[in-house]
């Protein structure tokens, strides 16, 4: 038995790897739990589990450091290799990168600004275009308006449109309907005028 383990940790250490392949395959943490000998609550085996992607988590963490420590060991390696044939452009050039690549490794590099960019490389336009109402027939104006007044909760959003369908009612007979009629009678219904006017 390795110094400093007991059998007690061993046998922990076991049963988070067997929790973890049984998740792993997709057993649910009910069955892990009743897998387990002697069986344990399903909140328990989910702390089983979550203590062992921890450790995992952990242990990728520190191989990816020693890795990166290795790759920086051999980049130094190198560069003492070169150093004395430092005047040789072409090592020189070489000893640059090793350089770039020990200032990438220790993340000393300012981050890179990436700009976006259209498929033919031409800038890509952000600028908010400003509406042109004068574009807008009246009609379609008061439809705006009365559309902005519903979306902030304004009760009698549609005054304006139901006043001006009655003006268009009187005044256009047997013209063809106008959109705020016909918005009118989409959004009430076909307006019964006779009353209060």
């Amino acid at each position: 038995m390795p110094p400093g383990r007991t059998r007690k940790t061993i046998n922990s250490h076991r049963q988070m790897q067997f929790c973890l392949e049984l998740r792993a395959s997709g057993a649910s943490y009910s069955q892990i739990g009743k897998s387990l000998s002697p069986s344990v609550s399903k909140q328990r085996a989910f702390r089983i589990v979550q203590k062992a992607l921890d450790g995992l988590i952990q242990q990728c963490y520190e191989t990816a450091e020693r890795v990166r420590q290795l790759e920086l060991y051999r980049l130094d390696r190198m560069r003492l290799a070169l150093d004395p044939r430092k005047f040789d452009p072409r090592v020189a050039d070489t000893l640059i990168r090793i350089s770039e690549r020990v200032a990438k490794l220790h993340g000393l590099d300012a981050p890179q600004r990436i700009e976006a960019s259209r498929p033919n490389g031409g800038p890509i336009e952000t600028q908010e275009r400003e509406p042109d109402y004068s574009k807008l027939t009246l009609d379609e104006m008061l439809l705006l308006e009365a559309l902005n007044e519903k979306a902030l909760g304004i009760e009698d959003w549609d005054k304006t449109i139901n006043e001006r369908a009655w003006f268009d009612e009187r005044c256009y007979t047997g013209r063809p309907e106008t959109l705020l009629m016909a918005v009118s009678k989409l959004v009430h219904g076909v307006p019964n005028r006779s009353e209060g006017r």
